[in-house]
């Protein structure tokens, strides 16, 4: 990739490499994983879908394998409740914020230092005028590529002042058009029920039995023309309750064709997922998908029901939090 600069800055590329050249490139803009691939029946296969160009990520709208923040997912009225004062941040989704609003995160460039061969740490610094969200704070987000092909990503979150964070990697994984011949197991047996606009009402949901149930390896083209039928719901984008571990997967996708298995992990309780075509904008609206984003986070919308987790530091406070993703190939 040819030298790009954004916002002033000039994006760097950090690749990360492996005993097995399995590889994955980050970008300083928005700590995007651009390439996750692995070298698979003599062939390198990216796992991701990706761009080219930084400019590309910044003009696309579906937020493909970006960083998310502060607060992944939406909040409802896009206002909250911080040390008994009410806070109003940016709206970027009618009157609701998403995904950090339009200033968030994703859209920023880190300072990044590649400490070895196959590890990086990116580093950003948030204050108000910089998103619009209250308070300030540091956050180092770290990558480390294993021999065994897991990718380990660690936030590492210092708070100046009170503010919240709740990050995801809103990664998308490349599939087949139309979803063919993949499996998807979640580790969960309860969605968030929301209203008109996505947002969730604070009730849980049992899954059993119906169209959301991925309680065992379920065919995924299947699970949305059941969708569609049963909930007249073009696609997903459901949030659902997990076991948080960093053992056992949260959620599981078997690409059956290419024999490859993606498991994802998260110490967080919730899971967004989410079906697309992120670069055909028309058959995105004919729900003719090629890819299935995975969003672990704390359940959307703590900010407004406490029983979902805590989402917000108080000065001085550190916090950590981890995300990782295991390849396989059989």
């Amino acid at each position: 990739m040819k030298k790009e600069m954004y916002q002033g800055k000039e994006i760097e590329r950090f690749t990360l490499t492996n005993a097995n050249d399995t590889r994955v490139t980050i970008l300083s803009l928005g700590g995007i994983i651009q390439e996750y691939s692995i070298m698979h029946n003599g062939q390198r296969e990216n796992l991701v879908v990706n761009f080219d160009s930084a400019q590309e990520y910044a003009d696309n709208p579906y937020q493909i394998c970006k960083q998310i923040g502060r607060i992944a997912g939406r909040i409802k009225d896009a206002r909250f409740e911080l040390n008994g004062c009410e806070v109003q941040v940016p709206a970027n989704e009618n009157h609701n914020s998403l995904h950090g609003g339009d200033r968030g995160v994703s859209t920023q460039v880190f300072d990044g230092y590649q400490v070895s061969t196959n590890e990086v740490t990116l580093s950003l610094n948030l204050d108000p005028t910089v998103d619009g969200f209250p308070g300030s704070l540091t956050l180092m987000i770290n990558y480390i590529l294993h021999d065994n092909d897991r990718l380990d990503v660690t936030y590492d979150i210092t708070a100046q002042s009170a503010t919240v964070y709740d990050p995801t990697i809103h990664i998308y994984w490349a599939l087949p058009q139309g979803l063919k011949n993949v499996d998807v197991q979640i580790n969960g047996d309860q969605r968030q029920e929301v209203d008109a606009e996505k947002i969730p009402t604070g009730k849980l949901l049992a899954n059993k039995g119906t169209a959301f149930d991925f309680s065992k390896p379920r065919d995924l083209a299947e699970a949305v023309e059941t969708l569609r039928k049963e909930e007249n719901q073009k696609g997903f984008d459901n949030g659902y309750a997990v076991e948080p571990s960093m053992t056992s997967p949260v959620v599981e996708i078997n690409k059956k064709d290419q024999k490859v298995k993606i498991k994802v992990f998260s110490d967080r309780n919730g899971l967004v997922i989410f079906t697309a075509d992120p670069q055909n904008g028309e058959n995105d609206r004919q729900g003719i998908f090629d890819s299935l984003a995975t969003e672990v986070q704390t359940l959307p919308d703590a900010l407004h029901h406490d029983e979902f987790g805590n989402v917000r530091l108080a000065a001085g406070e550190h916090k950590q939090i981890k995300i990782a993703y295991q390849v396989e190939g059989y």
